[in-house]
């Protein structure tokens, strides 16, 4: 006679597969359900146990940079550079880079293995406009364009000279070395300004929408059509689609790239240079835009293009034939007008730049950021690049101070400053003191495991300060909480912020940097941020069950049969393939899989073809 529920399905198949079949309710506490089978348990001697066991967590991750020296089960987790830029939401994956955070203001990253305030900027004293503001470098002299007038200045701050240019408002401008030329509106008017007191009309191109002085060639259009103007005009390329408008020009090691396009198609083309230098080639395509992806300029440094478009920037490389390769989008929240190259760094138009710093009540802070949007620079590092070869890392740079809305229309290097121009702004330079305030949030960890984890303290280090130093957490997307405020003066270097035991899953840290009261040009530096946890344990159950593996079993005064080889066959696969399964006792069900086992043979069986005795099967819940 067959004891119990029987279950024929091969145990060789999944556990999504295997079905197990309830107990009777009539069976006694010590018949157990193993995988949908019935077995009796010899609870003589208490052999039959169920004990707990700790479930401890385990980091998925291949970098083991931050578990080494530290007490057993507790987590590190620690920054100590931020060089390689902002853009990265989670902070300890196994393909994220290791100094690279999620999104900053007021920041400077670009030291390694610290970062600090960067510079306040001062307001030129050009009055607010809506019409485009440009600016050019003339010899030794800064030249804001805007509507008809030019404004000559020898420093900053500074009281310009002015001069009135044409009749129509400026739409594009540059510089010659010698001479500052400007496009008007409507006419197409082109001027060229020697100085600050002398300006003549040039030349006239109805339909111009940008200038571009170029391997010491002067271009323009008129509309689809691409001309040399430097001396007598001449046409270079019509382009056949006669909606298409070109925008933008720059530099290349052996081309000029032109951009333009029209509707949500946009491309550059590269013009030659004819041999001798008498002229240019008609241009050819060296790269498309995706699609939707709109151009609004172009810039080169170092050998390197740069496409600013409605949905950021794209940096490109030119191959031999001069074609280009374009990097990944360095995204912004505004179309991009405008780039300045110096050292290893690129300057690009950031017109909307989130500065909201969030915090409920009076504090330390307000005041401090903006409550809405802010508008400045972007700063790229061509010495350190990110997700691809051609992607460098990136931050945000420069504040216009007090203003909220506006294209950042150009940027300069003049007396070795950044010099920015904001459409209905004015102009802002840097000066040598610290922005008020700045802020990295170094985006989400969690250890590399989802489970809980109990936050036991984060650590921040810095040089001997000056200023203040702020340390906010947020744990699973509830929104940050300070946990830390320092304006230590002197030689403490460091100090350490209790977390309260609080639970989380994920976690991100914020650093606030304040600067100093009474020096403006000074604030602090931070060098290293580190948190520390402890797996969130829990309990698990462990059963040693005592399967009476005998030939005949009497259960409640019922005879029942069974072949013990197999099923001392049935309990070893069990632990041998691992496989999960339903263990059943009292009307309970758990997962399990089985870890262990003690066979101990007592007599043969009375057909003499195997043992019969007690199977000790010991299995283990899964949480």
């Amino acid at each position: 006679m067959v004891f119990g529920p029987e279950v024929t399905d091969d145990l060789d198949e999944p556990y999504s597969q295997r079905v197990s079949a309830p107990l009777p309710p009539t069976m006694p506490p010590t018949t157990v359900g193993v995988d949908g089978r019935a077995y009796l348990l010899d609870t003589s001697e208490n052999k039959y146990r169920r004990v707990g066991v700790e479930v401890l967590q385990q980091r998925n991750t291949n970098d083991n940079r931050d578990l080494l020296l530290l007490p057993q089960n507790v987590w590190r987790q620690s920054i100590n550079s931020w060089h390689q830029g902002a853009g990265q939401s989670n902070l300890d994956r196994d393909n994220a880079l290791p100094y690279r955070y999620s999104r900053s203001y007021g920041i400077n990253p670009w030291e390694w293995w610290e970062i600090s305030l960067l510079k306040e900027t001062a307001d030129l004293g050009i009055s607010p406009n809506l019409d485009p503001l440009f600016l050019v470098i003339n010899g030794d002299h800064l030249v804001a364009c805007q509507t008809t007038t030019t404004l000559w200045y020898e420093d900053t701050p500074d009281t310009p000279v002015s001069l009135t240019v044409g009749t129509t408002a400026i739409i594009d401008a540059v510089s010659d070395g010698d001479n500052v030329i400007t496009l008007h509106e409507t006419n197409g008017n082109v001027y060229k300004s020697l100085n600050e007191t002398t300006t003549a009309l040039y030349q006239s191109h109805v339909g111009a929408t940008f200038i571009g002085y170029n391997k010491d060639y002067l271009i323009t259009n008129e509309a689809n059509v691409l001309w040399n103007i430097t001396g007598t005009p001449a046409m270079i390329y019509t382009h056949p689609n006669t909606g298409f408008r070109w925008v933008d020009a720059c530099d290349g090691d052996s081309a000029i790239y032109v951009l333009g396009g029209s509707g949500d198609q946009w491309v550059i083309h590269r013009v030659g240079i004819m041999q001798d230098g008498t002229g240019l080639i008609p241009p050819i395509v060296a790269a498309a835009l995706p699609d939707g992806e709109i151009g609004y300029s172009i810039g080169s440094y170092l050998g390197f293009i740069f496409i600013g478009t409605n949905k950021g920037v794209r940096m490109a490389a030119a191959d031999a034939n001069g074609d280009l390769t374009l990097g990944a989008i360095i995204p912004t929240s505004a179309p991009v007008y405008c780039f300045e190259g110096q050292d290893k760094f690129v300057w690009y138009g950031n017109s909307v730049m989130d500065g909201v710093y969030p915090y409920l009540g009076e504090d330390v802070t307000t005041g401090v950021f903006p409550t809405g949007n802010a508008v400045g620079l972007g700063r790229m590092d061509l010495s350190t690049f990110t997700v691809t070869a051609l992607t460098p890392a990136y931050a945000n740079d420069l504040v216009a101070t007090g203003v909220t809305i506006g294209a950042t229309r150009s940027v300069v290097t003049f007396h070795d400053k950044r010099v920015f121009s904001i459409d209905n702004g004015g102009v802002f330079y840097e000066t040598d003191n610290c922005m008020p305030g700045g802020w990295v949030e170094g985006g989400v960890l969690s250890f590399s495991v989802e489970d809980n984890k109990t936050a036991l303290y984060m650590q921040g280090k810095w040089q001997p300060l000056e200023g203040s130093v702020l340390m906010d957490m947020s744990f699973d997307s509830t929104g940050f909480t300070r946990y830390g405020e320092f304006e230590v003066q002197g030689s403490i270097k460091s100090d350490n912020v209790s977390l309260n035991g609080t639970v989380f899953s994920r976690a991100e840290p914020r650093i606030v940097l304040l600067r100093q009261e009474d020096d403006l040009d000074c604030g602090p530096v931070f060098t290293r941020w580190e948190l520390r946890a402890r797996a969130a344990r829990g309990k698990a159950s462990r059963w040693f069950l005592p399967i009476v593996n005998h030939e005949t079993l009497d259960i409640l005064g019922v005879q029942y049969n069974r072949n013990p080889l197999d099923e001392y066959d049935r309990l070893m696969e069990l632990v041998e393939s691992g496989v999960m399964f339903l263990y059943q006792e009292n009307r309970r069900s758990y997962q399990c899989t089985a870890v262990d086992f003690e066979w101990v043979p007592q007599t043969i069986t009375q057909s003499g073809n195997a043992w019969e005795g007690v199977y000790t099967l010991v299995i283990e819940e899964v949480t």
